[in-house]
């Protein structure tokens, strides 16, 4: 019998070394954070349970697991024999599961507020807030992004504002002198003596259905429209109110509103999704908008989903000022961007954190991204680099000497400064910090959740009392020492022993990310230890467990975006599209836009499966 398919590969391999170092906490016991490990004894149970044995190869290969290896005599080798049996008893074999050929839910997406705008943007060729114009607001997004389904919400009073921007709409578009060259483009034909009104209004409800739905639209799509136009006509209305009156059920129609994709009746599996549909997948994920005139083309000729083709066009798409999108609509929230602009250090202890200073700092991180997509670059720069953006103020704050004026540009960094990447940014560093001082849990909570995608357990209700020091104890000097005594609790201290040390590396940063060597006088203690053992100390320490575990970052990185552009949580199902993804983007230097083609020619992004099953016609 070969080993992959040998049932007793866990008994010899994997389960002596859990017995002796992992159940007394995640055994029969004893569930530390729900998790036993004692109940695999079969390969169905142990591909049943794929997303437990990859978190426990991340934490094993992370050093997190076991928390003290000494204490057992967990040695590197016990490491790597444990992480081999992992990778070729469970992903190797697991890689060939059918469960992978699931690409999720069928899903009717929104268009999120910003899409909205840019759609109508594009389809009428005018630059109009019109949600802002109805009074239609922000989504209101707790975890994911604004594009994911299950924050998408569409009470009777939001339908009523879109009623509204649609009034709005037509009329600055029918009404207002200036957009006349916007109107002609739109109206694609007039009624002459060789055209009838009809013909002219089919013309141009045809095209304005066909942008507007993103399809080619059915013969039901178009004749209603027609219907109103000539009753319009009838009682009396100009052919240009006419039309004006057929292009307001357009605008408030689900098939505008909504991303929708049609089930193919007689698909019992999953399926490839036409290249219309392909496109408009493509064109939200990167602009957040509605396919271009490209786009549409090549989804007529049936050509989009040709690989050489589509790659051009991702290529094409990523070097448009309108893949400003992903920052915006991706970045600003996967990195917690916009929380930069909520900073309140407090100004009697930091005057020098000014308005223009904090604005430079969001600046800074909003740049920094776009330009990496833009120039393609590594996604490892987000760890570390030898440049950032700046301008003179923020220069000023970082130590850099030689920069002028008020404009953001490319700088170097030396090397002393200690600035490159994610972690060295004022705004990370301001946004993870109190009014009055560094907060080391909320700094080290960031890099677990957004640069390793491994956030730790919600803390516990009381988690911002700390206890009083019993009188016969001596009182916490610094606050590590604070700290300590608060993470001694039991409920506390598993989580705390792998979020302080991350934060506490940073201590030479202050709350708005000034450098410092010294606090109250004393050396900054900048020591950290992960859970494993290993010491590090200060952020260049850091940046080299962060280099060690790139490929956690690559994966983390990897889930959001895939989030981001499916619209929907990433699953167990999705499980080998991610590897495949993130093995593509270390054979190609880590770059950015390998990353994006991962995504696009992934199945999950190029398949679905019908909402329902197929009906099978009786005998």
């Amino acid at each position: 019998m070969a080993w992959a398919s040998d049932p007793l590969a866990f008994e010899r391999e994997a389960r002596p070394l859990l017995a002796k170092h992992c159940f007394a906490c995640h055994g029969p016991d004893h569930q530390e954070m729900g998790l036993d490990l004692s109940g695999f004894e079969s390969v169905a149970s142990i591909l049943g349970g794929r997303e437990t044995w990859r978190k426990v190869g991340e934490a094993v290969a992370a050093g997190d697991m076991p928390p003290d290896p000494q204490s057992s005599g967990f040695t590197d080798g016990d490491r790597n024999r444990l992480l081999a049996w992992i990778r070729t008893r469970v992903e190797t074999i697991d890689r060939q599961s059918p469960v992978y050929l699931d690409p999720g839910p069928p899903l009717l997406r929104q268009l999120t507020r910003a899409e909205y705008n840019n759609t109508i943007r594009d389809l009428t060729g005018m630059n109009y807030d019109a949600a802002g114009s109805a009074g239609i607001g922000g989504e209101d997004v707790v975890e994911g992004y604004a594009n994911t389904v299950g924050n998408q919400v569409m009470p009777d009073v939001l339908v009523e504002k879109y009623f509204r921007a649609a009034d709005n709409i037509l009329k600055t578009l029918f009404e207002e002198p200036n957009r006349e060259p916007q109107l002609r483009a739109l109206l694609i034909a007039e009624p002459n003596d060789s055209l009838s009104n009809r013909e002219a209004a089919r013309r141009i409800l045809e095209r304005f259905v066909y942008r507007g739905y993103r399809r080619p639209p059915a013969k039901e799509d178009i004749e209603p429209l027609l219907v109103i136009v000539e009753q319009a006509m009838a009682s009396g209305d100009s052919f240009r109110t006419a039309i004006r009156k057929s292009l307001k059920p357009v605008l408030v129609s689900p098939q505008f509103l909504f991303r929708t994709e049609r089930d193919r009746p007689s698909a019992a599996e999953a399926y490839r999704v036409g290249d219309h549909e392909l496109s408009v997948r493509l064109s939200y994920f990167l602009w957040a908008t509605m396919p271009d005139e490209t786009l549409f083309s090549l989804a007529d000729a049936g050509k989009l989903g040709e690989p050489e083709t589509l790659a051009a066009q991702v290529t094409r798409m990523l070097a448009d000022p309108k893949a400003r999108a992903l920052t915006e609509h991706f970045a600003v929230h996967w990195l917690d961007i916009g929380r930069v602009s909520r900073a309140l250090p407090d100004r009697k202890a930091f005057p020098h954190f000014t308005p223009s200073l904090k604005a430079a700092m969001e600046r800074e991180m909003r740049m920094y991204f776009e330009r990496l997509c833009v120039e393609d670059r590594s996604v490892l720069e987000l760890l570390d680099s030898d440049y950032t953006y700046a301008n003179a103020e923020l220069a000023s704050h970082y130590g850099l000497a030689g920069v002028e004026g008020s404009e953001m540009r490319r700088v170097e960094l030396p090397r002393e400064l200690h600035r490159g990447g994610l972690l060295g940014m004022g705004g990370v560093l301001a946004l993870t910090s109190h009014t009055d001082r560094t907060k080391p849990t909320s700094r080290g909570k960031w890099i677990l959740d957004v640069m390793l995608g491994t956030p730790p357990s919600p803390p516990p209700a009381n988690v911002s009392t700390f206890k009083p020091q019993p009188k016969d104890k001596p009182v916490p000097r610094t606050f590590r020492e604070k700290l300590a005594q608060h993470a001694v609790d039991a409920t506390c201290a598993g989580c705390h022993r792998k979020i302080d040390p991350l934060g506490f590396a940073l201590e030479n940063f202050d709350a708005v990310g000034a450098w410092r060597d010294t606090v109250g006088g004393d050396p900054v203690d900048n020591l950290g230890q992960l859970p494993g053992g290993e010491p590090f100390r200060g952020v260049e320490g850091l940046k080299k467990i962060l280099r060690d575990r790139q490929d956690l970052f690559v994966r983390a990185m990897t889930v959001q975006l895939m989030t981001y552009a499916l619209g929907r949580d990433v699953n167990y199902t999705d499980e080998l599209a991610v590897v495949e993804v993130c093995e593509a983007v270390a054979r190609d230097e880590y770059r950015f836009s390998t990353l994006v083609r991962g995504i696009v020619t992934s199945r999950p992004f190029q398949y679905r499966r019908n909402a329902d099953p197929p009906v099978v016609p009786a005998d």
